[in-house]
């Protein structure tokens, strides 16, 4: 009877961790920002017109496990869609990069990546959001150029760079509130 008193109060004290851990404002915010209902699918879609197949099989993934059942991946797509992007070959990552930006019409007419209209929307986003500590200190890290993303060749990762300062500035400014 003690130990199954013991593995109750574990499992609680487990669940008080994970609650604790939820999602916060900054988790919130960008989501908000980053979250399109239709992004896996033009992921999915650049992909195939760029024959460029998901290994499923990797290391450590047994065939059929979870991640089998939906190819493109669910929940936490950002970790798991960088090390995805940055284990393809280069060619890869700008094919399927450009095909993404051509369709979210992120693209100048040199074919680069277009960091203005990226940012002006991200800010017209934070500006509709409801104002705090967190969206003020993402806003002026945009506009002080603490986090910048600037026209380049098309890239993922810089766009990855991006939001993880945004991020980082997001987590420190909701600790100090």
């Amino acid at each position: 009877m003690k130990e199954l008193l013991m593995l109750f109060a574990l499992a609680a004290a487990m669940v008080a961790v994970q609650a604790s851990r939820g999602r916060g404002e900054c988790h919130e915010v960008i989501f908000e920002l980053m979250h399109k209902e239709n992004m896996t699918e033009i992921i999915g879609s650049c992909m195939e017109e760029n024959g460029i197949v998901p290994n499923l099989n990797g290391p450590g993934r047994r065939p059929g496990g979870r991640r089998g059942r939906n190819r493109f991946g669910r929940g936490k797509r950002s970790p798991h869609m960088m090390r995805f992007i940055s284990r393809l070959p280069q060619e890869n990552q700008t094919a399927l990069a450009e095909c993404i930006f051509e369709k979210e019409d992120l693209l100048t007419d040199d074919g680069l990546f277009d960091a203005t209209a990226f940012t002006e929307d991200l800010v017209a986003k934070l500006e509709e959001i409801e104002q705090s500590t967190v969206t003020e200190a993402m806003l002026a890290a945009i506009e002080d150029g603490d986090c910048v993303v600037e026209e380049s060749e098309p890239n993922l990762m810089l766009v990855f760079d991006f939001i993880k300062c945004l991020k980082g500035v997001c987590d420190t400014s909701s600790e100090e509130a």
